[in-house]
Order: structure tokens, then sequence, then C-alpha cells
């Protein structure tokens, strides 16, 4: 293993060069130390002080704390992990709208900030999203996704043993995302419980390439990006969109379970979702603002480019933080305030056109809509009903694992 390396910007930064190689390619033993030294830098550069190193850690409930004190640094500030990072909202949409940023280094192949290849290059740089995926928000599409949703719910069986009347996640969100994408990409019924399991495999990887994750979660990732890959080919004949279809139902489950907790926690605002279930568009358009399921974004420069006064070279990591953007005070009033009415909340630049989650947006925004109406339709008084379960080493994704509520 090559020794980590320190360079000279700013105060200097300690980061692990990039593992090199796929993670097929890599022997359990390589890639185990790869993970261990780099989760052991970032807790180093945390442990001293750097907000951005705490973020990815992934250890805290709510992040936006530190996202805060990364704002309180300027527009554009340097992490000793070796990323510059932002969480202006004008510099933020400048970065990710530019050609002069992209998903990996020049060379198509990771940078030392990214933690791993899980194929040629960066898994993200060149997927494009399976048509009927990119397509889902159409009429024909709607109406099944609507049936899905609705039958997933109607056909919940309450645990008499609980003290709560289901669980959300797991009983009814991420059943009907899934089972919802899986009929809209074609996959036959037979395997769609494959489709799931696979999915659900999936789930960590957007956050393994920047926060190292256990070897385990890591292999099985990988195993699981080849499986759902064949899976797809084999009900689509495309031999790429995998991995943005895998993607793309996470999100959608993410922020399906942000958008209740918000609204939960905001009994009014639920009261006024369910009198109009027309709201729940807005309400996804909030959400994005106010706590999105992909929190930052990160981009390598591709040529040397000036930005907020500084020279950036070419191969510079700049992480976008899209959900500290979106409580930007310059750009939101009361920003912290979870709002249906906000006029502005679009503004929000979660799920950017221009980046990785890009292709399937609509799909993402269509399958939270249809889940909150639904809920909205048949629980006018649902409630949490209990403490929410969280992953860690998760900086990328965010959004409840279990969310325990009564109705």
């Amino acid at each position: 293993m090559a020794e980590p390396t320190v360079t000279d910007d700013l105060a200097g930064a300690l980061t692990q060069p990039p593992l090199g190689r796929t993670v097929r390619a890599v022997a359990d033993r390589e890639l185990g130390t790869h993970l261990l030294e780099t989760r052991g830098i970032h807790w180093i550069h945390a442990a001293n002080g750097d907000p951005y190193a705490g973020v990815l850690r992934g250890q805290s409930d709510d992040p936006y704390p530190a996202y805060e004190r990364l704002r309180a640094r300027g527009p554009l500030s340097f992490s000793p992990t070796g990323s510059w990072v932002t969480a202006d909202h004008a510099l933020a949409a400048r970065v990710l709208s530019s050609a002069d940023f992209g998903v990996s280094g020049a060379d198509g192949g990771p940078v030392p900030q990214q933690v791993l290849s899980y194929g040629e290059g960066c898994p993200l740089e060149h997927e494009r999203a399976l048509p009927s995926a990119r397509d889902a928000a159409e009429a024909g599409h709607r109406t099944e996704v609507e049936r899905i949703h609705r039958e997933t719910l109607e056909g919940l069986a309450p645990d008499v043993s609980a003290s709560y009347a289901f669980e959300l996640v797991g009983g009814f969100v991420r059943p009907a995302v899934t089972a919802a994408a899986a009929a809209v990409l074609g996959v036959r019924e037979d395997r769609r419980g494959e489709f799931g399991d696979l999915v659900e495999r999936l789930r960590p990887l957007s956050d393994s390439l920047l926060a190292p994750q256990s070897l385990r979660t890591v292999r099985a990732a990988d195993g699981a990006l080849a499986a759902l890959a064949a899976l797809l080919a084999d009900s689509s004949g495309r031999t790429d969109g995998a991995l943005l279809s895998a993607l793309g139902v996470t999100a959608a489950v993410q922020l399906t379970g942000n958008a209740v907790l918000a609204l939960l926690a905001h009994p009014e605002q639920w009261g006024e979702l369910c009198a109009r279930p027309g709201l729940a568009a807005a309400a996804v358009e909030e959400t994005l603002r106010y706590d999105p399921p992909v929190q930052l974004d990160a981009r390598v420069v591709r040529a040397e480019t000036e930005l907020a006064g500084r020279r950036l070279p070419a191969g510079a990591h700049v992480v976008v933080l899209t959900a500290a953007a979106g409580r930007d005070p310059e750009v939101f009033t009361d920003p912290e305030r979870f709002d249906l009415a906000r006029p502005d909340a679009t503004a929000h630049l979660a799920l950017h056109p221009a980046g990785p989650y890009g292709p399937v947006a609509s799909s993402v925004r269509l399958q939270a809509e249809v889940a909150l109406r639904t809920l909205a339709g048949r629980f006018p008084r649902l409630r949490q009903a209990g403490p929410v379960l969280r992953p860690r080493r998760a900086p990328v994704g965010r959004g409840p694992l279990s969310v325990p509520v009564s109705a």
C-alpha cells in the first residue's frame, strides 16, 4: 500500500491515494486495509476540528450543524481531507452547471478523495437511465405507480404485538417504491423479489464513494451491481442503467421518508396535505430544499479554473453541499422552517439535472409524490410512534431506515 500523502494546499492535506484498481480486482486484505486507513484519516481530521471530515464520518443523525460551521468559513473552504467545500447556493449552482467540473478525474479515474471505483472509471460518470425509468412520469407509468402504492398500503398487515400501527419505511415506502420501479422497468414478476434484494444491497454505494464502508458492505454492493445489470439486461436488453435505477429507488425511498418526517413534525402541514392532496408535489419540492435524499455532490476540476477567488488546479476535488445550499439564508427566507407554501422552494439544487441523479430525478419525484398522496388519503391521523432509525457512514444519502407510525 502507498503511504498517505501530504499536499501544500493551505495548511496541508492528509489523504489516502486512490485504490487504483476496481473493487473486484483487489484482494480482501488490500481492500480492507485501504478502507480502514481512509476511515482513520477522516477520524483524525474530524477530531482536529474539520467539519467536513465530521460529515464524512457519518456518525450524526443531524449533519446540518456541521453544514452551518462550513458555511461560516466562507463561500469556499479547504478541508484537510483534500477537498474544497461549499455551502453557498450561488457557488454551488455554478459548479453543478459548469462543464469545467466532472464526476471523475481527467483520465476517467477516481481522485484521492474518491475512495473506490466499482467499474471502469467512476461508476456514475457515463451511466444513463433506462428509458422506462427516465420517462416514468408519463401518464401511463403514473397510473401503474399509483396502483402499486395503493395496493401495497392496503395490503399492510398490522403487527398486533407492536405498540405502533406499522413501520413506515419497511412496511410501505420501500416495498411500494421498489415494486413500482420494477414494474416500470419491465422486470418480470417472478424476479421482482430479486430486484428488491439487489437494490437494497446497493443502497450504501453512493456513500461508499466518499465514506469507507465495511469490507462486507463493499463486496455485497459490487456483486449486486453486476447481478442487477444482468437482471435488467434480461428485462430490457440494455447493458447499462442498473446503477442509476438502483440509486433512483433508494433516493425515492429516502425522499419520501424525509418528507413524511418533516410533515409529521409539523402536524398542521400534514393536515393541510390531507385536506389538499394536490400539495404533494409542493411537499416533495420543499423536502428537496429542506432535507434532500442526496446531501452532497462531489465534482472534479477538469482544467485549471478560478472559483471564489481561488485558482483550483485540474484534478482538484470540489464538494457541493446541496443540502446546505437549500438552507442558504441569502436565498431562502427563514430557511430552517419547513413550509408547504414556500414560493421559491424549487430554487433548491437537489437532484440537479446536470448531476448524476438528473436522469432519474423525474421518477424519484413521481414516486415520492404518489407515496405522500396515498398515505395522506388513507391515514389523515398518521403520527410518529417511536424513535427513528438512521444508517451510519451515510454522508451522501439521507433518509430513515425505520419510522414506526400510528394511524
